[in-house]
Protein backbone atom coordinates (compact mmCIF):
# COMPACT_ATOMS: atom_id res chain seq x y z
CA UNK A 1 0.00 0.00 0.00
CA UNK A 2 2.87 2.05 0.38
CA UNK A 3 4.71 1.17 -2.59
CA UNK A 4 0.96 2.62 -4.37
CA UNK A 5 1.56 5.68 -2.50
CA UNK A 6 5.21 6.06 -3.24
CA UNK A 7 4.29 5.16 -6.84
CA UNK A 8 1.63 7.56 -7.39
CA UNK A 9 3.13 10.43 -6.09
CA UNK A 10 5.97 9.87 -8.81
CA UNK A 11 3.52 9.89 -11.34
CA UNK A 12 2.23 13.23 -9.92
CA UNK A 13 6.05 14.71 -9.74
CA UNK A 14 6.65 14.03 -12.97
CA UNK A 15 3.20 14.93 -14.52
CA UNK A 16 3.39 18.01 -13.10
CA UNK A 17 6.58 18.25 -14.03
CA UNK A 18 6.35 18.27 -17.89
CA UNK A 19 3.03 20.49 -17.63
CA UNK A 20 5.63 22.83 -16.39
CA UNK A 21 8.15 22.01 -19.42
CA UNK A 22 5.65 22.48 -21.54
CA UNK A 23 3.60 25.80 -20.50
CA UNK A 24 7.78 26.72 -19.88
CA UNK A 25 8.24 26.47 -23.83
CA UNK A 26 4.98 27.89 -24.64
CA UNK A 27 5.53 30.68 -22.66
CA UNK A 28 8.96 31.16 -24.31
CA UNK A 29 7.45 30.62 -28.05
CA UNK A 30 5.00 33.48 -26.62
CA UNK A 31 7.93 35.82 -26.01
CA UNK A 32 10.03 35.31 -28.96
CA UNK A 33 6.82 36.05 -31.30
CA UNK A 34 6.34 39.27 -29.79
CA UNK A 35 9.85 40.13 -29.48
CA UNK A 36 10.11 39.65 -33.23
CA UNK A 37 6.79 41.85 -33.92
CA UNK A 38 8.32 44.78 -31.34
CA UNK A 39 11.64 44.55 -33.59
CA UNK A 40 10.23 44.68 -36.48
CA UNK A 41 8.15 47.79 -35.23
CA UNK A 42 11.93 49.39 -33.93
CA UNK A 43 12.78 48.87 -37.57
CA UNK A 44 10.11 50.42 -39.35
CA UNK A 45 8.24 47.72 -40.68
CA UNK A 46 4.55 49.22 -41.43
CA UNK A 47 1.98 47.18 -39.07
CA UNK A 48 -0.58 47.88 -36.52
CA UNK A 49 0.60 49.40 -33.11
CA UNK A 50 2.31 46.25 -31.45
CA UNK A 51 1.71 46.02 -27.74
CA UNK A 52 4.62 44.05 -26.21
CA UNK A 53 1.99 42.31 -24.06
CA UNK A 54 -0.65 41.85 -25.72
CA UNK A 55 0.07 41.88 -29.69
CA UNK A 56 -2.46 42.45 -31.61
CA UNK A 57 -4.94 41.42 -29.33
CA UNK A 58 -6.43 44.60 -28.04
CA UNK A 59 -7.12 45.54 -31.42
CA UNK A 60 -8.28 42.79 -32.97
CA UNK A 61 -10.34 41.33 -30.17
CA UNK A 62 -12.72 44.37 -29.97
CA UNK A 63 -12.79 44.33 -33.88
CA UNK A 64 -13.98 41.17 -33.82
CA UNK A 65 -16.14 41.42 -30.68
CA UNK A 66 -18.77 43.81 -32.58
CA UNK A 67 -20.09 40.51 -34.89
CA UNK A 68 -21.85 37.69 -33.57
CA UNK A 69 -19.86 34.93 -32.36
CA UNK A 70 -20.48 32.30 -35.03
CA UNK A 71 -19.33 34.59 -37.31
CA UNK A 72 -16.59 32.71 -39.57
CA UNK A 73 -12.80 34.03 -39.35
CA UNK A 74 -12.72 34.96 -42.33
CA UNK A 75 -14.87 38.28 -41.45
CA UNK A 76 -11.26 39.71 -40.10
CA UNK A 77 -9.90 39.85 -43.83
CA UNK A 78 -13.49 42.79 -44.12
CA UNK A 79 -13.11 44.17 -40.86
CA UNK A 80 -9.63 44.90 -41.29
CA UNK A 81 -10.08 46.21 -44.10
CA UNK A 82 -12.97 48.66 -43.23
CA UNK A 83 -11.64 49.89 -40.02
CA UNK A 84 -7.79 50.61 -41.86
CA UNK A 85 -8.43 54.29 -41.06
CA UNK A 86 -8.71 53.51 -37.47
CA UNK A 87 -6.07 50.60 -37.04
CA UNK A 88 -3.46 52.36 -39.49
CA UNK A 89 -3.90 56.19 -38.80
CA UNK A 90 -0.77 57.07 -40.72
CA UNK A 91 -2.31 55.82 -43.67
CA UNK A 92 -4.21 58.04 -46.45
CA UNK A 93 -5.53 54.64 -47.80
CA UNK A 94 -6.17 50.65 -47.22
CA UNK A 95 -2.86 49.78 -46.76
CA UNK A 96 -1.69 46.44 -49.24
CA UNK A 97 -1.32 43.85 -46.31
CA UNK A 98 -1.37 43.62 -42.48
CA UNK A 99 1.43 42.15 -40.26
CA UNK A 100 -0.84 40.70 -37.38
CA UNK A 101 0.04 39.21 -34.30
CA UNK A 102 -2.50 37.10 -32.27
CA UNK A 103 -0.66 34.71 -29.82
CA UNK A 104 -1.81 32.63 -28.38
CA UNK A 105 -4.76 31.55 -30.79
CA UNK A 106 -2.81 31.56 -33.98
CA UNK A 107 0.56 31.92 -35.02
CA UNK A 108 1.62 35.17 -36.55
CA UNK A 109 0.16 36.18 -39.74
CA UNK A 110 0.81 38.54 -42.84
CA UNK A 111 -2.65 38.91 -44.79
CA UNK A 112 -2.46 39.98 -48.08
CA UNK A 113 -5.39 42.82 -48.80
CA UNK A 114 -3.93 43.78 -52.35
CA UNK A 115 -3.56 41.48 -55.82
CA UNK A 116 -0.23 42.34 -55.90
CA UNK A 117 0.82 40.72 -52.58
CA UNK A 118 -1.04 37.82 -52.82
CA UNK A 119 0.76 36.90 -56.65
CA UNK A 120 4.26 37.53 -55.34
CA UNK A 121 3.77 33.85 -52.87
CA UNK A 122 0.95 32.52 -55.00
CA UNK A 123 2.07 33.33 -58.52
CA UNK A 124 5.65 34.79 -58.84
CA UNK A 125 6.65 32.12 -56.22
CA UNK A 126 4.61 29.59 -54.86
CA UNK A 127 5.26 29.38 -51.29
CA UNK A 128 4.72 25.91 -49.26
CA UNK A 129 1.42 25.34 -47.25
CA UNK A 130 1.79 25.79 -44.22
CA UNK A 131 2.43 23.22 -41.52
CA UNK A 132 -1.01 24.01 -39.65
CA UNK A 133 -3.11 23.46 -42.84
CA UNK A 134 -1.54 19.49 -43.43
CA UNK A 135 -1.94 19.23 -39.89
CA UNK A 136 -5.80 19.77 -40.37
CA UNK A 137 -5.91 17.43 -43.35
CA UNK A 138 -4.15 14.40 -41.71
CA UNK A 139 -6.78 12.64 -40.33
CA UNK A 140 -8.85 12.58 -43.25
CA UNK A 141 -6.19 11.69 -46.52
CA UNK A 142 -2.76 11.09 -44.57
CA UNK A 143 -1.60 13.75 -46.38
CA UNK A 144 -2.30 12.03 -50.07
CA UNK A 145 -3.38 14.84 -51.49
CA UNK A 146 -3.60 17.50 -53.89
CA UNK A 147 -3.02 20.52 -51.32
CA UNK A 148 -0.67 18.76 -49.03
CA UNK A 149 2.12 17.79 -51.31
CA UNK A 150 4.54 19.86 -52.71
CA UNK A 151 6.96 21.10 -55.47
CA UNK A 152 8.11 17.77 -57.70
CA UNK A 153 5.21 15.48 -55.96
CA UNK A 154 2.27 17.83 -56.02
CA UNK A 155 3.84 18.33 -60.05
CA UNK A 156 3.71 14.55 -60.46
CA UNK A 157 -0.09 13.86 -59.33
CA UNK A 158 -1.56 17.38 -60.80
CA UNK A 159 -0.15 16.50 -64.19
CA UNK A 160 -1.75 12.91 -63.90
CA UNK A 161 -5.05 14.38 -62.36
CA UNK A 162 -5.79 17.31 -64.76
CA UNK A 163 -6.85 15.15 -67.71
CA UNK A 164 -10.01 13.87 -65.39
CA UNK A 165 -10.72 17.48 -64.85
CA UNK A 166 -10.59 19.03 -68.09
CA UNK A 167 -13.43 20.86 -69.55
CA UNK A 168 -14.05 18.29 -72.26
CA UNK A 169 -14.48 15.84 -70.11
CA UNK A 170 -16.94 17.65 -67.58
CA UNK A 171 -18.84 18.87 -70.51
CA UNK A 172 -19.46 15.07 -71.69
CA UNK A 173 -20.50 13.78 -68.46
CA UNK A 174 -23.57 17.03 -67.97
CA UNK A 175 -25.95 14.18 -69.02
CA UNK A 176 -24.60 12.53 -65.44
CA UNK A 177 -24.54 15.42 -63.39
CA UNK A 178 -28.14 16.49 -64.59
CA UNK A 179 -29.04 13.25 -62.72
CA UNK A 180 -28.54 14.02 -59.51
CA UNK A 181 -29.74 17.88 -60.25
CA UNK A 182 -32.88 16.19 -60.94
CA UNK A 183 -32.88 14.44 -57.74
CA UNK A 184 -32.89 17.87 -55.76
CA UNK A 185 -35.31 19.35 -58.08
CA UNK A 186 -37.80 16.43 -57.14
CA UNK A 187 -37.32 17.18 -53.95
CA UNK A 188 -38.35 21.18 -54.61
CA UNK A 189 -41.53 19.79 -56.13
CA UNK A 190 -42.31 17.75 -53.10
CA UNK A 191 -41.58 20.95 -50.97
CA UNK A 192 -44.05 22.90 -52.80
CA UNK A 193 -48.07 22.91 -53.32
CA UNK A 194 -49.27 22.57 -56.73
CA UNK A 195 -50.88 25.97 -56.76
CA UNK A 196 -48.14 28.17 -56.32
CA UNK A 197 -48.46 28.51 -52.67
CA UNK A 198 -45.11 29.03 -50.68
CA UNK A 199 -43.90 25.54 -48.92
CA UNK A 200 -43.16 25.42 -45.50
CA UNK A 201 -39.90 26.81 -43.88
CA UNK A 202 -36.82 24.50 -45.05
CA UNK A 203 -32.85 24.97 -44.26
CA UNK A 204 -31.53 25.06 -48.01
CA UNK A 205 -28.09 24.58 -47.41
CA UNK A 206 -28.54 20.97 -46.24
CA UNK A 207 -29.85 20.06 -49.73
CA UNK A 208 -27.76 21.54 -50.95
CA UNK A 209 -24.61 20.23 -49.57
CA UNK A 210 -26.50 16.72 -50.32
CA UNK A 211 -26.82 17.02 -54.37
CA UNK A 212 -22.91 18.35 -54.07
CA UNK A 213 -22.24 15.50 -52.62
CA UNK A 214 -23.87 13.52 -54.87
CA UNK A 215 -22.09 15.42 -58.38
CA UNK A 216 -18.97 14.90 -57.17
CA UNK A 217 -19.25 11.42 -56.12
CA UNK A 218 -21.11 10.64 -59.47
CA UNK A 219 -17.83 12.37 -60.76
CA UNK A 220 -14.95 11.02 -59.53
CA UNK A 221 -16.44 7.31 -58.39
CA UNK A 222 -18.85 7.09 -61.63
CA UNK A 223 -21.51 5.90 -59.40
CA UNK A 224 -24.66 6.95 -57.55
CA UNK A 225 -24.05 7.63 -53.93
CA UNK A 226 -27.68 9.09 -53.09
CA UNK A 227 -27.07 11.11 -50.58
CA UNK A 228 -29.89 13.44 -51.64
CA UNK A 229 -32.42 10.23 -51.18
CA UNK A 230 -30.97 7.46 -48.65
CA UNK A 231 -28.23 9.67 -46.47
CA UNK A 232 -26.64 10.00 -44.73
CA UNK A 233 -24.62 7.66 -46.48
CA UNK A 234 -21.67 5.94 -44.42
CA UNK A 235 -19.37 7.89 -46.82
CA UNK A 236 -20.81 11.23 -46.22
CA UNK A 237 -21.01 10.63 -42.59
CA UNK A 238 -17.64 9.30 -42.17
CA UNK A 239 -16.45 12.40 -43.96
CA UNK A 240 -17.92 14.77 -42.22
CA UNK A 241 -18.00 13.76 -38.87
CA UNK A 242 -13.34 13.76 -39.01
CA UNK A 243 -13.88 17.74 -40.59
CA UNK A 244 -15.87 18.72 -37.66
CA UNK A 245 -13.26 17.02 -35.34
CA UNK A 246 -10.28 18.50 -37.17
CA UNK A 247 -8.78 22.17 -35.89
CA UNK A 248 -6.65 24.38 -38.12
CA UNK A 249 -4.83 25.72 -35.46
CA UNK A 250 -3.74 24.04 -31.47
CA UNK A 251 -4.14 26.82 -28.97
CA UNK A 252 -4.99 27.19 -25.38
CA UNK A 253 -8.66 26.73 -26.19
CA UNK A 254 -8.37 23.30 -27.77
CA UNK A 255 -5.46 21.64 -26.64
CA UNK A 256 -7.31 19.68 -24.41
CA UNK A 257 -9.59 18.76 -27.33
CA UNK A 258 -6.81 17.61 -29.68
CA UNK A 259 -5.37 15.44 -26.95
CA UNK A 260 -8.63 13.82 -26.13
CA UNK A 261 -7.86 9.92 -27.07
CA UNK A 262 -12.07 9.19 -28.53
CA UNK A 263 -10.87 11.89 -31.08
CA UNK A 264 -8.43 10.09 -32.38
CA UNK A 265 -10.72 6.88 -31.79
CA UNK A 266 -13.54 8.58 -34.31
CA UNK A 267 -10.71 9.35 -36.73
CA UNK A 268 -9.83 6.07 -37.22
CA UNK A 269 -13.34 4.68 -37.05
CA UNK A 270 -14.49 7.17 -39.81
CA UNK A 271 -11.67 6.10 -41.57
CA UNK A 272 -12.50 2.45 -41.75
CA UNK A 273 -16.46 3.27 -42.66
CA UNK A 274 -14.84 5.55 -45.52
CA UNK A 275 -12.39 2.87 -46.64
CA UNK A 276 -15.01 0.10 -46.90
CA UNK A 277 -16.79 2.47 -49.27
CA UNK A 278 -14.03 3.55 -51.53
CA UNK A 279 -11.68 0.62 -51.82
CA UNK A 280 -13.74 -1.66 -53.38
CA UNK A 281 -14.98 0.95 -55.93
CA UNK A 282 -11.29 2.42 -56.71
CA UNK A 283 -9.62 -1.44 -56.79
CA UNK A 284 -12.55 -2.27 -59.11
CA UNK A 285 -11.90 0.62 -61.49
CA UNK A 286 -7.86 0.32 -61.45
CA UNK A 287 -8.09 -3.47 -61.79
CA UNK A 288 -10.67 -2.94 -64.78
CA UNK A 289 -7.69 -0.40 -66.14
CA UNK A 290 -5.31 -2.65 -66.13
CA UNK A 291 -6.90 -5.64 -67.67
CA UNK A 292 -9.06 -3.59 -70.54
CA UNK A 293 -8.68 -0.40 -72.38
CA UNK A 294 -9.45 2.54 -70.71
CA UNK A 295 -12.22 4.63 -70.38
CA UNK A 296 -11.74 8.06 -71.73
CA UNK A 297 -15.03 9.35 -70.40
CA UNK A 298 -13.87 7.96 -66.70
CA UNK A 299 -12.16 10.34 -64.55
CA UNK A 300 -10.11 7.60 -62.22
CA UNK A 301 -9.41 5.53 -65.32
CA UNK A 302 -7.72 8.98 -67.08
CA UNK A 303 -5.54 9.53 -64.28
CA UNK A 304 -3.95 5.87 -64.41
CA UNK A 305 -3.78 6.54 -68.05
CA UNK A 306 -1.47 9.50 -67.56
CA UNK A 307 0.32 7.15 -65.24
CA UNK A 308 0.73 4.67 -68.04
CA UNK A 309 2.05 7.38 -70.33
CA UNK A 310 4.68 8.28 -68.27
CA UNK A 311 6.81 5.92 -69.74
CA UNK A 312 7.39 2.05 -69.95
CA UNK A 313 7.89 0.15 -66.54
CA UNK A 314 6.34 -2.19 -64.19
CA UNK A 315 3.16 0.16 -62.79
CA UNK A 316 2.59 -0.80 -58.75
CA UNK A 317 -1.58 -0.69 -59.41
CA UNK A 318 -1.68 -1.82 -55.87
CA UNK A 319 -0.07 1.74 -54.78
CA UNK A 320 -2.05 3.85 -57.10
CA UNK A 321 -5.11 2.82 -55.35
CA UNK A 322 -4.12 3.68 -51.79
CA UNK A 323 -2.95 6.71 -53.51
CA UNK A 324 -5.68 7.70 -55.24
CA UNK A 325 -7.99 6.71 -51.69
CA UNK A 326 -6.63 10.14 -50.35
CA UNK A 327 -6.57 11.89 -53.29
CA UNK A 328 -10.49 10.66 -53.56
CA UNK A 329 -11.24 12.64 -50.24
CA UNK A 330 -9.66 15.41 -50.59
CA UNK A 331 -11.95 16.03 -53.79
CA UNK A 332 -14.97 15.00 -52.43
CA UNK A 333 -14.26 17.35 -49.56
CA UNK A 334 -13.34 20.25 -51.95
CA UNK A 335 -15.68 19.49 -54.53
CA UNK A 336 -19.02 19.87 -52.06
CA UNK A 337 -18.86 22.04 -49.02
CA UNK A 338 -17.83 25.18 -51.09
CA UNK A 339 -19.80 24.90 -54.17
CA UNK A 340 -23.18 24.23 -51.86
CA UNK A 341 -22.16 27.40 -49.97
CA UNK A 342 -21.73 29.01 -53.66
CA UNK A 343 -25.30 28.00 -54.46
CA UNK A 344 -27.15 29.27 -51.54
CA UNK A 345 -25.26 32.88 -51.75
CA UNK A 346 -26.01 32.64 -55.33
CA UNK A 347 -29.83 32.14 -55.12
CA UNK A 348 -30.38 34.78 -52.01
CA UNK A 349 -27.97 37.36 -54.01
CA UNK A 350 -30.82 36.66 -56.62
CA UNK A 351 -33.63 37.29 -54.55
CA UNK A 352 -32.48 40.46 -53.30
CA UNK A 353 -31.60 41.11 -56.93
CA UNK A 354 -34.63 40.59 -59.01
CA UNK A 355 -33.72 42.42 -62.06
CA UNK A 356 -30.46 40.57 -62.55
CA UNK A 357 -32.81 37.08 -61.50
CA UNK A 358 -35.01 38.31 -64.88
CA UNK A 359 -32.09 38.95 -67.04
CA UNK A 360 -30.38 35.15 -65.84
CA UNK A 361 -34.16 33.82 -66.95
CA UNK A 362 -34.50 35.44 -70.20
CA UNK A 363 -31.01 34.14 -70.95
CA UNK A 364 -32.30 30.74 -69.96
CA UNK A 365 -35.07 30.62 -71.90
CA UNK A 366 -33.00 32.14 -75.40
CA UNK A 367 -30.07 29.10 -75.04
CA UNK A 368 -32.03 26.20 -73.24
CA UNK A 369 -35.88 26.45 -74.38
CA UNK A 370 -38.67 25.15 -72.42
CA UNK A 371 -36.88 21.92 -70.91
CA UNK A 372 -33.47 22.70 -69.65
CA UNK A 373 -32.87 19.19 -68.86
CA UNK A 374 -33.58 18.09 -72.65
CA UNK A 375 -31.54 20.39 -74.26
CA UNK A 376 -28.36 20.19 -72.01
CA UNK A 377 -28.67 15.98 -72.90
CA UNK A 378 -28.96 16.51 -76.26
CA UNK A 379 -26.18 19.06 -76.05
CA UNK A 380 -23.81 19.15 -73.64
CA UNK A 381 -22.30 21.94 -75.11
CA UNK A 382 -24.84 24.44 -74.81
CA UNK A 383 -23.90 25.20 -71.68
CA UNK A 384 -21.42 27.00 -72.68
CA UNK A 385 -23.18 29.67 -74.44
CA UNK A 386 -24.95 30.91 -70.61
CA UNK A 387 -22.52 33.62 -70.76
CA UNK A 388 -25.02 35.55 -68.39
CA UNK A 389 -25.23 32.77 -66.03
CA UNK A 390 -21.73 32.54 -65.72
CA UNK A 391 -21.26 35.92 -64.80
CA UNK A 392 -23.78 35.52 -62.49
CA UNK A 393 -21.92 32.86 -60.84
CA UNK A 394 -18.72 34.93 -60.71
CA UNK A 395 -20.25 37.88 -59.47
CA UNK A 396 -21.70 35.59 -56.70
CA UNK A 397 -18.20 34.23 -55.85
CA UNK A 398 -17.16 37.84 -55.68
CA UNK A 399 -19.35 39.16 -53.30
CA UNK A 400 -19.42 35.78 -50.96
CA UNK A 401 -16.02 34.40 -51.57
CA UNK A 402 -15.94 31.01 -49.18
CA UNK A 403 -13.05 29.93 -49.61
CA UNK A 404 -9.03 31.21 -50.05
CA UNK A 405 -5.36 29.89 -49.83
CA UNK A 406 -2.73 30.19 -47.07
CA UNK A 407 0.85 29.46 -47.56
CA UNK A 408 4.05 29.46 -45.15
CA UNK A 409 6.42 32.34 -44.94
CA UNK A 410 10.33 32.18 -43.81
CA UNK A 411 13.34 33.59 -43.14
CA UNK A 412 14.00 33.46 -47.01
CA UNK A 413 11.17 35.52 -48.50
CA UNK A 414 10.02 38.61 -48.10
CA UNK A 415 7.32 40.34 -49.63
CA UNK A 416 7.18 43.90 -51.00
CA UNK A 417 4.68 46.81 -50.61
CA UNK A 418 3.02 47.35 -54.51
CA UNK A 419 4.21 49.93 -56.30
CA UNK A 420 0.63 51.52 -56.40
CA UNK A 421 0.87 51.85 -52.64
CA UNK A 422 2.19 53.97 -50.12
CA UNK A 423 4.26 50.94 -48.85
CA UNK A 424 5.62 50.90 -52.48
CA UNK A 425 9.02 49.18 -52.51
CA UNK A 426 9.04 49.00 -48.27
CA UNK A 427 10.13 45.32 -47.09
CA UNK A 428 7.86 43.17 -45.41
CA UNK A 429 9.56 40.26 -43.58
CA UNK A 430 7.36 36.52 -43.11
CA UNK A 431 9.55 34.60 -40.87
CA UNK A 432 7.51 32.38 -38.79
CA UNK A 433 4.37 33.82 -40.55
CA UNK A 434 1.06 32.07 -42.05
CA UNK A 435 0.66 34.16 -45.23
CA UNK A 436 -2.80 34.49 -45.38
CA UNK A 437 -4.30 35.68 -49.11
CA UNK A 438 -7.19 37.86 -48.37
CA UNK A 439 -9.16 36.80 -51.14
CA UNK A 440 -13.12 37.90 -49.72
CA UNK A 441 -11.25 41.30 -48.37
CA UNK A 442 -9.96 41.75 -52.58
CA UNK A 443 -12.96 41.12 -54.02
CA UNK A 444 -14.82 44.08 -52.07
CA UNK A 445 -12.16 46.61 -51.94
CA UNK A 446 -13.53 49.78 -54.01
CA UNK A 447 -9.85 49.85 -55.00
CA UNK A 448 -9.94 47.25 -57.62
CA UNK A 449 -13.53 47.10 -57.85
CA UNK A 450 -16.17 49.54 -59.33
CA UNK A 451 -19.42 49.47 -57.03
CA UNK A 452 -17.96 46.82 -54.92
CA UNK A 453 -20.52 46.40 -52.69
CA UNK A 454 -22.71 45.78 -55.87
CA UNK A 455 -24.51 42.52 -57.38
CA UNK A 456 -23.54 43.71 -60.59
CA UNK A 457 -23.18 40.39 -63.13
CA UNK A 458 -23.31 42.45 -66.16
CA UNK A 459 -19.27 43.87 -65.27
CA UNK A 460 -17.99 40.30 -66.32
CA UNK A 461 -19.47 41.02 -69.84
CA UNK A 462 -17.66 44.64 -70.20
CA UNK A 463 -14.83 44.04 -72.70
CA UNK A 464 -13.89 47.99 -73.00
CA UNK A 465 -11.31 48.16 -70.92
CA UNK A 466 -12.29 52.13 -70.54
CA UNK A 467 -15.05 51.43 -69.15
CA UNK A 468 -15.47 51.58 -65.28
CA UNK A 469 -16.98 48.07 -64.66
CA UNK A 470 -14.47 46.65 -66.78
CA UNK A 471 -12.80 44.16 -64.07
CA UNK A 472 -9.29 43.96 -65.27
CA UNK A 473 -7.03 44.91 -62.31
CA UNK A 474 -4.36 42.17 -62.60
CA UNK A 475 -5.23 39.10 -60.05
CA UNK A 476 -7.96 40.71 -58.62
CA UNK A 477 -10.23 37.88 -58.94
CA UNK A 478 -9.42 34.81 -57.11
CA UNK A 479 -12.19 32.96 -56.35
CA UNK A 480 -10.32 29.76 -57.38
CA UNK A 481 -6.88 31.00 -56.65
CA UNK A 482 -4.20 32.10 -59.08
CA UNK A 483 -1.45 30.79 -60.55
CA UNK A 484 -0.13 26.75 -60.69
CA UNK A 485 -2.00 25.55 -57.79
CA UNK A 486 -5.05 26.79 -58.77
CA UNK A 487 -8.26 25.05 -58.06
CA UNK A 488 -7.75 22.02 -60.04
CA UNK A 489 -11.70 21.50 -60.25
CA UNK A 490 -12.82 25.10 -60.87
CA UNK A 491 -14.83 24.60 -64.02
CA UNK A 492 -16.39 21.36 -62.50
CA UNK A 493 -17.89 24.05 -60.02
CA UNK A 494 -19.10 26.11 -62.38
CA UNK A 495 -20.54 23.75 -64.73
CA UNK A 496 -22.53 22.60 -61.71
CA UNK A 497 -23.62 25.91 -60.39
CA UNK A 498 -25.17 26.64 -63.99
CA UNK A 499 -27.12 23.26 -64.03
CA UNK A 500 -28.27 24.27 -60.92
CA UNK A 501 -29.82 27.71 -62.16
CA UNK A 502 -30.38 26.39 -65.46
CA UNK A 503 -32.81 23.51 -63.76
CA UNK A 504 -34.15 26.24 -60.67
CA UNK A 505 -34.39 29.55 -61.78
CA UNK A 506 -37.51 29.33 -63.78
CA UNK A 507 -38.90 26.75 -62.04
CA UNK A 508 -39.43 27.68 -58.37
CA UNK A 509 -39.11 31.24 -56.47
CA UNK A 510 -37.11 31.32 -53.47
CA UNK A 511 -38.00 33.78 -50.33
CA UNK A 512 -35.68 33.78 -46.97
CA UNK A 513 -38.16 33.76 -43.95
CA UNK A 514 -35.79 34.55 -40.89
CA UNK A 515 -39.07 35.87 -39.25
CA UNK A 516 -40.43 32.14 -39.74
CA UNK A 517 -37.22 30.32 -38.77
CA UNK A 518 -36.98 33.06 -35.60
CA UNK A 519 -40.62 31.69 -34.38
CA UNK A 520 -39.71 28.24 -35.47
CA UNK A 521 -36.72 27.81 -32.87
CA UNK A 522 -38.03 29.70 -30.52
CA UNK A 523 -35.49 32.74 -30.95
CA UNK A 524 -35.54 36.31 -29.43
CA UNK A 525 -31.77 37.36 -30.38
CA UNK A 526 -31.85 38.53 -33.83
CA UNK A 527 -27.88 38.57 -35.42
CA UNK A 528 -27.04 40.13 -38.21
CA UNK A 529 -24.03 41.78 -39.96
CA UNK A 530 -23.51 44.78 -41.80
CA UNK A 531 -26.73 45.10 -41.19
CA UNK A 532 -27.90 41.36 -42.73
CA UNK A 533 -29.58 38.25 -41.20
CA UNK A 534 -27.60 36.49 -43.50
CA UNK A 535 -23.65 36.42 -43.27
CA UNK A 536 -20.99 33.48 -43.39
CA UNK A 537 -20.58 31.20 -40.04
CA UNK A 538 -18.37 28.52 -38.80
CA UNK A 539 -20.21 25.40 -37.67
CA UNK A 540 -20.40 25.19 -33.46
CA UNK A 541 -16.97 23.29 -32.78
CA UNK A 542 -15.82 23.32 -36.18
CA UNK A 543 -13.17 24.58 -38.11
CA UNK A 544 -13.10 24.96 -42.39
CA UNK A 545 -14.91 26.71 -44.92
CA UNK A 546 -17.80 28.73 -43.85
CA UNK A 547 -21.27 27.97 -43.90
CA UNK A 548 -24.95 30.35 -44.53
CA UNK A 549 -26.32 31.41 -41.13
CA UNK A 550 -29.15 29.19 -39.93
CA UNK A 551 -28.61 27.36 -42.92
CA UNK A 552 -30.41 29.77 -45.41
CA UNK A 553 -34.03 29.23 -44.37
CA UNK A 554 -36.37 29.86 -47.26
CA UNK A 555 -39.56 29.38 -48.66
CA UNK A 556 -40.29 27.90 -52.23
CA UNK A 557 -43.00 27.91 -54.46
CA UNK A 558 -43.48 27.24 -58.09
CA UNK A 559 -43.23 29.21 -60.92
CA UNK A 560 -46.80 30.12 -62.17
CA UNK A 561 -45.90 32.39 -65.57
CA UNK A 562 -42.57 30.77 -66.89
CA UNK A 563 -40.75 32.30 -70.37
CA UNK A 564 -40.68 30.29 -72.83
Amino acid sequence: MLDGAISGRLVLKWLGIAIGLGLSVWLYQGYQVRRMFQQWQKQGVPMMKHHPLFGHLHLIGPLMQTLPSDCHGDYLLIMIQNNWKTLFPNCSKCPPLALVDMWPFTPPHLISLHPNVSAQFIQDVSRPKPPEQKRFLYPVTRNIDLSSYEEDVWKVWRKRFNPGFSPALITAKIPELLEEVEVFVDFLLKMTPTDGSWSDILQLEEKAIDLTFDVIGRYLLGVRIHEQTKGPTPLKDGLTDSLRRVRFYTNIGNIWLQLNPYRWFKFRSNRIKMDSVLMPILTSRVNHIATTRVDQNQFLQLAVKSLQDEGPGKIDYEAFVLNALGHTKFFLWAGHDTTAATTCWMLWLLIRNPTALAKLRAELDAVLGSSAAASLRSNPHLSNSLVYTTAVIKESLRLQTNVGTMRHGGADFTIYGPADSEWAGQPFPTTDCVLWDGTWAIHQNPQFWHRADEFLPERWLVTDETDPLYPGVKHSFRAFENGPRDCIGQFLAVTELKLVLAMVAREFEFAEDWEGWDAKMGRKKKDVVFGERAYQIHEPGTEGPPHFKDGFPVRVRRRVEKGV
